[in-house]
């Protein structure tokens, strides 16, 4: 119905209409109204659409308080994209004269240090308006020196920094630099009154002079991250540099890399290219050329701006790489000219897409450099693999008769099962012997690496193929499921994309431990990039419903079997076990030496393993064993611990560890829970829980859920294991209970059920599913739970 609004000061009357049809149709409408205190924002309607008639008045904008909803009278949030429309151009309705210029009339500015003098000249293009002085004002003492212009439209000043140093009571000080504006029309005297604009954010700023005011002075210009212009007065630079990469290509036998640098206050001296080994830590650096850029330095408010570029023969740097597999990680190192060096990754956002390969034949071998970005910080980083000459000829020919093997693949029952390659003791291994014991006619596989320490372990169980072999090509390319306890490019000779694609095998994955405390969606989900998986495996139903709800598989995908190698661990023992084991986990940021050797991680776990206590226990006949997680093995030589048992991963099998052992010391481990179901004591050493649960925190309850006590401080770690060789290791029964509520069976046929769920993991609804989760990936777009 028609309703009436008078503003009450002699406006003329509007009327207003509403109509159902069409709602929120009228909203941020330009249209004409009699005065801006017109009370018609505020006025609520029974629908969305509003019709303004107006009589007489200027231009404004109707911005309707609320509306009704179902029922007269309730007030309904319009859609946020009308809130957003009119926002806009309520942003830019007319307002009343401004008292001072506006940001486009900045049009340049050029400022120098000349000897002990700070020039400073440019142009203020505001009509009506102009610099009078300019002042340099100390941002942490009270103080300012002024300088009247030059010149009346255009200005200039000297500015002496010896009156500003004289004025600084803080070593260090800023000096902020200020235009002080008076109209054309006024005295100057009243040039006070008007308050003061900012020197910076003109369209062209040039910088020129000298980077420092005089030889023995460290005084310098630098550019703030609002982009005004100031003043250093001594000190080391407060900024650092700024370095973007823009591209990163592998061109037939060379890798091209470049990027901007740009400098708040003085330029990079020299920049380098490193490529770093993540398990040796050794260093590979090529030098790169910079070239300035003063065109793009004045369009970015006076940041000084250099060009990098490296172009690196693939040749030479794998001939410096030792002979084996490994991960370089990739830096841009900048140093300035007093010597100080700044590292920054290489980041995938700024490459575009990732090249596929780069390719170098060395020694009868064929080497692949593959990029890929990691999961938690998308940086780039290259795997380096080597096949020989005869199995790489031999992929290559099996690729492309990819569409081939889709016609037999079904038919031929290869399942592939493994670990990760050096490995053969977890549940890849408990169900690939389990399978040749009680299904020997079942065509399994099992891929392992010829240098493997466990690979004594898998003789006399036959069908063992060595990884990078003809034969492991060829299974692997006709496998029909791929079971594996990591990532299924593990089991594949190549992680090259064109490999990965023609293994069109089922995925199945074993989880290589029940789930721990950390949220791993961006490891494991089903949209992490990296990780692709058919059929997932738990433990428990608690582990199912964050597979479901948290890692979003659909709940046919997930399966409740438990895990393979419990069949081992839960048989009965020859004797009885004793010692107190250490297994702590890996941290994702501690990936070189020299981060691991001056971490946090290391002087905890260094100070429980040769704390006074801990030794006069074991003189009293202690036995403790310590293992580092996996990926951490590499730093195992760092722990300096007399009378402990240092072992590296692989020289012993873990399970066997657990079963020998009567107590446990770990951090956030899952292995924990293998331990639980044993029924024997755990402690949890938490001491940096805030950083490694993150933002992304956990899926359990640590103080109701853990099976075990936890403790942050080295002290209160040694009380408890004081107290548990006291009571002769044995379980609280509150922590047993919880142990128990962690897997579905306490039986030894779970190699049986996953088996039985290998078998019926395939069906032509995997396909369907693997169009879907491409599509609904494409959709949510890049980033949706990280990278792998």
């Amino acid at each position: 119905m028609p309703a009436r609004c008078n503003s009450g000061r002699g406006d003329p009357a509007y009327t207003v209409r509403c109509c159902l049809q069409r709602p929120w149709a009228c909203v941020g409408r330009l249209v004409r109204v009699g005065s801006s205190s017109c009370p018609l924002r505020r006025l609520a309607l029974p629908c969305g659409r509003v019709d303004v008639a107006a009589r007489s008045g200027r231009t404004g904008v109707v911005r309707p308080g609320g509306t009704a909803g179902r029922r007269r009278g309730a007030r309904v949030r319009p859609p946020a994209w009308a809130r957003r429309f009119t926002r806009r151009f309520i942003r830019r309705r007319p307002s009343v004269a401004r008292s001072q210029p506006d940001g486009r009339a900045k049009k340049w500015v050029e400022l120098g240090l000349e000897g002990d003098l700070l020039r400073v000249r440019g142009r203020y293009a505001r009509p009506g308006w102009r610099v009078f002085e300019i002042s340099g004002s100390l941002r942490h003492s009270e103080g300012e020196v002024r300088v009247r212009s030059d010149e009346d439209h255009d200005f200039s000043a000297r500015l002496p920094l010896e009156a500003l140093r004289r004025a600084a009571v803080v070593a260090d000080d800023v000096v902020d630099l200020w235009l002080h504006l008076v109209p054309e029309e006024t005295r100057p005297d009243v040039a006070d009154d008007v308050p003061p604009v900012r020197l910076g954010g003109f369209e062209r700023t040039l910088r020129t002079g000298a980077p420092q005011a005089a030889q023995e002075s460290s005084d310098r210009i630098f550019v703030t991250q609002k982009g005004n212009l100031s003043l250093l007065l001594g000190g080391a630079p407060t900024r650092r540099f700024e370095v973007q990469v823009d591209e990163f290509a592998l061109d037939g036998a060379v890798a091209e890399l470049r990027f901007v640098v740009r400098g708040a206050d003085r330029r990079a001296n020299a920049a380098r290219f490193v490529a770093t080994s993540r398990e040796s830590g050794a260093r590979h650096e090529f030098p790169c050329m910079l070239q300035d850029d003063p065109q793009q330095s004045a369009l970015t408010q006076g940041r000084l701006v250099q060009h990098g570029h490296v172009v690196v023969p693939l040749k030479g740097l794998v001939d410096r790489l030792e002979t084996r597999d490994e991960i370089l990680d990739l830096f841009v190192e900048v140093e300035d000219a007093d010597g100080v060096v700044q590292h920054k990754r290489v980041h995938g956002s700024g490459c575009g897409r990732l090249p596929r390969a780069g390719r170098v034949e060395q020694g009868g071998a064929v080497v692949q450099l593959l990029p890929y970005e990691t999961f938690r910080g998308a940086n780039v980083s290259v795997r380096v693999e080597r096949l020989s000459v005869d199995s790489f000829s031999y992929l290559q020919r099996w690729v492309r008769a990819g569409w081939l093997l889709r016609l037999v693949r079904p038919f031929l029952g290869i399942w592939l099962i493994g670990e990760q390659p050096y490995k053969a003791q977890d549940n890849g291994y408990h169900l690939f012997r389990w399978l040749r014991e009680h299904q020997p006619h079942r065509r399994a596989y099992y891929v392992v690496d010829e240098s493997s320490p466990d690979l004594a372990r898998l003789e006399g169980l036959g069908n063992v193929v060595l990884r990078g072999s003809r034969a492991h090509v060829r299974v692997a390319l006709l496998a029909s499921r791929l079971v594996g306890t990591h990532h299924a490019e593990y089991l594949l000779p190549s992680r090259h994309p064109a490999a990965v694609a023609a293994a069109r095998g089922v995925r199945v994955f074993i989880r290589h431990g029940i789930s721990g405390t950390k949220n791993m969606t961006a490891n494991y989900g089903r949209f992490a990039p990296g990780f692709r998986t058919d059929r997932f495996h738990v433990s428990s139903d608690r582990e199912r419903r964050v597979a479901i709800d948290e890692f979003g598989y659909r709940p046919a995908q997930v399966r409740v079997t438990g895990l393979p190698r419990f069949d081992e661990l839960l048989a009965p023992l020859e004797s009885e076990p004793d010692g107190l084991l250490v297994i702590p986990t890996w941290r994702e940021w501690l990936g070189t030496r020299e981060s691991f050797l001056t971490s946090e991680y290391r002087e905890q776990w260094q100070q429980f393993l040769t704390h006074p206590r801990l030794a006069r226990a074991m003189d009293a006949g202690l036995r403790v064993t310590f293992i580092l997680h996996p990926n951490m093995r590499h730093f195992v030589d760092l722990f300096d611990a007399p009378g402990v048992r240092v072992l590296r991963q692989g020289e012993v099998d873990v399970q066997s560890l657990l079963r020998e052992h009567a107590g446990l010391v770990t951090d956030y481990s899952s292995v924990a829970f293998d331990f639980a179901i044993l029924r024997r004591p755990i402690v949890y050493f938490q001491f940096d829980q805030e950083r490694f649960f993150g933002p992304h925190g956990s899926f359990l309850d640590l103080d109701d859920d853990l099976p075990g006590t936890i403790v942050a401080d080295v002290d209160q770690l040694v009380d408890q294991v004081d107290a548990a060789v006291v009571c002769g290791f044995t379980m609280p029964a509150e922590h047993w209970d919880r142990a128990q509520r962690a897997v579905r069976y306490h039986d030894r046929r779970n190699c049986e059920r996953v088996a039985r769920s290998v078998q019926t993991a395939g069906g032509p609804e995997v396909l369907g599913w693997r169009w879907a989760d491409r599509w609904e990936s494409g959709r949510q777009g890049p980033g949706r739970a990280g990278r792998s």
